[in-house]
């Protein structure tokens, strides 16, 4: 390790706690460190990303930077949160939305979710794909993406049930839709001017041809 890079704290109860502010100065906007570590974590990778390095891009020092996270891994998962929780909060809405059709509202929640990752001046879904996002302190992540799944399929089952689609599985038809729009993901890695409205058109229009379904 760098003689000049503090590490980060070890995990345990003491890590969850913020640190106090350094006397005499402002903190800064937390939206900035997760900007910069964002930025650092898709462009270098997270491993090789430091809590210095992420605190110079912010332009302050360490223990500013302690005062809103604790260690590396909880800016981590703010910002897969950040990009989880918009997702679920639209499929929740579109769910209980019973004014449109099961298939209509199916296909406003995957244009929504391909159009947020193919968004934004970084890849930030590419690090749902780290390793380390199997740790257990991403247990929150991972619960939001199960529930995201899972109206992904009930509205699959609705769709079905309305005879708007003709499938073989709900399962496996959901995992293959959920597998297309997370695919943007490594388009995008591909492609870093990938445009989000274009892609989305694009993926509703293969969503429809799978489901061979029928729009009323």
């Amino acid at each position: 390790m760098d003689a000049n890079t503090t590490a980060d704290p070890p995990p345990g109860p003491t890590a969850t706690r913020r640190r106090s502010r350094p006397r005499g100065k402002e903190p800064v906007g937390r939206e900035r460190i997760l900007e910069a570590a964002g930025q650092l974590f898709v462009e270098q990778g997270y491993a090789a990303t430091t809590t210095r390095q992420i605190s110079t891009r912010v332009g302050i020092k360490q223990p500013s930077l302690y005062y809103h996270f604790p260690n590396k891994a909880a800016m981590l998962l703010e910002l897969l949160l950040d990009t989880a929780r918009p997702s679920l909060l639209e499929a929740r809405r579109l769910r209980a939305d019973t004014a449109a059709s099961p298939l209509e509202r199916l296909l406003r929640l995957i244009r929504f979710d391909v159009t947020l990752l193919a968004s934004g001046e970084s890849n930030v879904g590419s690090l749902y794909l780290l390793p380390e996002v199997a740790g257990p302190e991403f247990t929150e992540f991972h619960r939001i993406r199960a529930e995201l799944i899972e109206v992904y399929q009930a509205l699959l089952a609705e769709t079905v049930a309305a005879g708007q689609a003709e499938i073989a599985s709900v399962p496996r038809t959901t995992a293959l839709l959920f597998s297309i729009v997370e695919g943007v993901i490594l388009r995008r890695a591909d492609d870093p001017t990938l445009p989000a409205e274009a892609t989305a058109d694009d993926i509703e229009e293969a969503t429809v041809r799978v489901l061979g379904a029928r729009r009323p």
